[in-house]
């Protein structure tokens, strides 16, 4: 449970904002939608599950949020443009999207028979939804924060892993595009790319194996895995006025991997 925003003095922080998350049904994104409304922000919760949007949701009005389930895929065009003019009618604005949904399949290159899905999910939904809502919401105020969530696999590459590695590889340079792009409207476009983090695809059920895990950690220099709540506080230093003169930056929340060498090995 998520604490009152009335306890938490950073609950202005975001205060008559309303924020968009994809992908907010667990992992980073679940841990940034629960963020941004403890710092006083309407967020709309997207997942391709309508449970754990819903879930996400009651969470957050549980806990004197104000929030939204947004239940579809996020790669689907046509549902990102339904799910943004919702937003529109019951607020009337989007300051923040974070654009977080993601997948990853794990096969050798001369295998891998998902590049269709994992590239439409991982990338043109970042587009999509970034397209819907500058026309609907930030263009025509002249404001507005988009932070797409990449990962240190989109700075690097990472052996049996090539559509994650080449759609995050795509995510940084949307993120550039689109600052460059939008800065005359005074949208604010970065991106987030985080390392390991301990979520259901690195310590869930279907996630790494022990020893590869155990390997993967070794290669950090600060020695641990990253909590979701970590990457969610990047997320939300972007998204946040605080960083009102930032755009275009790509951000490693990596532990200090990618300083030490040049990406994952095994």
């Amino acid at each position: 449970m998520i604490p009152s925003h009335s306890s938490d003095p950073a609950s202005v922080r975001f205060k008559g904002r309303v924020a968009v998350v994809t992908g907010a049904g667990g992992g980073i994104g679940r841990a940034a939608a629960f963020l941004l409304a403890r710092q006083g922000a309407i967020v709309a919760v997207n997942d391709v599950n309508p449970v754990m949007a819903a879930a996400v949701v009651s969470e957050i009005e549980a806990a004197g949020g104000r929030a939204l389930a947004l239940a579809g895929d996020a790669a689907d065009e046509a549902f990102a443009a339904e799910a943004v003019a919702e937003v529109m009618l019951a607020y009337g604005r989007i300051d923040v999207l974070v654009n977080n949904v993601g997948i990853s399949v794990v096969a050798p290159a001369e295998d891998f028979v998902a590049w269709d899905r994992v590239v439409r999910t991982n990338l043109y939904s970042q587009f999509y939804w970034s397209k819907a809502v500058a026309k609907a919401a930030m263009i025509p105020v002249g404001r507005g924060a988009i932070v797409n969530v990449a990962s240190i696999a989109g700075l690097a590459a990472v052996p049996n892993q090539i559509g994650y590695v080449v759609s995050k590889h795509g995510v940084i340079g949307l993120t550039r595009s689109l600052a460059v792009e939008w800065g005359r409207h005074g949208i604010r476009v970065n991106c987030v790319c985080p390392g390991i983090t301990a979520t259901d695809l690195t310590t869930g059920a279907s996630g790494m194996a022990p020893d590869r895990l155990k390997a993967r950690i070794a290669r950090v220099p600060l020695g641990r895995m990253s909590e979701a709540d970590e990457q969610a506080e990047a997320i939300a230093y972007l998204a946040s006025e605080e960083a009102s003169y930032v755009s275009g930056l790509i951000m490693n929340a990596d532990g200090g991997q990618l300083a030490l060498h040049s990406g994952v090995m095994t």
